[in-house]
């Protein structure tokens, strides 16, 4: 707890909770019956959208630190051959799974699956933020290298170029329905996040803690009509529902960008005292992220998949929100577990 930066972990531990919420509401989503309850379930996943924006700004907060020395013994040691074990293990365990409970199938279509879940990203949908990861890990000498040296105006210059290419051109390229012809070499957002981190992290960039509120409200608000008015019209309008269905499916979405930097600068202005039970349990969430990420998809497979619980039969919202809880409880005490084997306890 002393080594903590405690904003960032608290950040961190209202993520793992999110994605747990976001994930929940997505998977609760295909037993919607009609446009009204898919258009609830999603505008709770996509008001939690900026979970993972905050994940990636938290790594760039810690590993974009001027005095984190990092030695390419260090990089590929420890970060890249993590994520690889990670890959290769979770990637089989998960095929096994489905070829268990879900597929019913032989260990050769199970070998078939994990090595296509490993090679071409096949397996469970949320194995995308591994190889997120290992972009992010592979570029990060390069990153350094700009942080290191760039004045505090170049890099607000690379963070404008960044939510310029990155989030907004592709949001006029999905309203307007045309390609633009304008693009930079590296072209994602998750980078824009990753040096946003370090900036709010660092104060190059401030915001007072008041305006951050109200710009995560006001972006949560935002985030939360156009769910309803698309699905609500998605019959009558279907290209332009289905238009603003898929910018709010994607992290570029200049208001999951606006809102993950509005989080993160509420939190980085909060008092840096700890508050007993809070950050305790913010401390065990942050310390046990990684695992539950992993994790969390287990319990909602086997739990709308295997047993095809749904949740519309058995209370709606609040069976919903009680799957979230479960889902999270159930995913934190296993890895706590697993934190006492060796070797595994450094994979998760």
């Amino acid at each position: 707890m002393n080594n903590r930066i405690l904003y960032l972990s608290r950040l961190k531990a209202l993520a793992c909770i999110a994605v747990t919420v976001l994930h929940t509401f997505l998977a609760a989503n295909m037993y919607s019956s009609d446009l009204s309850s898919q258009g609830a379930m999603m505008t709770v996943r996509n008001c939690m959208m900026w979970a993972v924006p905050c994940f990636v700004m938290a790594s760039g907060a810690l590993l974009l630190d001027s005095k984190r020395v990092l030695s390419m013994k260090k990089l590929f040691g420890k970060y890249v051959l993590r994520m690889a074990v990670a890959l290769v293990v979770f990637s089989i365990l998960f095929a096994v799974f489905d070829g268990v409970f879900i597929k019913k199938c032989g260990v050769g279509e199970m070998f078939t699956d994990s090595i296509d879940a490993i090679f071409f990203g096949s397996g469970w949908m949320h194995m995308w933020y591994i190889y997120l990861l290992f972009a992010l890990y592979l570029m990060l000498p390069i990153y350094k290298l700009i942080t290191g040296n760039a004045t505090a105006a170049q890099l607000k210059y690379i963070l404008l170029i960044y939510t310029i290419f990155a989030s907004l051109i592709p949001f006029i390229e999905t309203i307007a329905g045309k390609k633009l012809p304008f693009y930079i070499c590296v072209y994602t957002v998750y980078p824009l996040y990753f040096f946003l981190g370090h900036a709010l992290h660092t104060g190059i960039i401030k915001l007072p803690k008041r305006a951050s509120v109200l710009m995560l409200v006001i972006c949560l608000g935002i985030i939360a009509m156009l769910t309803v008015h698309a699905y609500n019209n998605s019959e009558a309008a279907p290209e332009t529902s289905g238009k603003m269905i898929n910018l709010l499916g994607v992290y570029s979405f200049p208001l999951y960008v606006a809102a993950a930097i509005a989080l993160f600068g509420f939190l980085r202005k909060t008092k840096n005292q700890p508050v007993p039970v809070i950050d305790k349990i913010a401390a065990e969430l942050d310390n046990c992220s990684f695992g539950i990420y992993l994790l969390h998809m287990v319990v909602l497979r086997y739990i709308f998949l295997v047993m095809k619980f749904n949740p519309f039969e058995h209370g709606g919202t609040i069976s919903t929100i009680g799957i979230c809880l479960l889902t999270l409880v159930i995913s934190y005490a296993v890895t706590k577990v697993l934190k006492f084997i060796p070797y595994v306890n450094k994979l998760i």
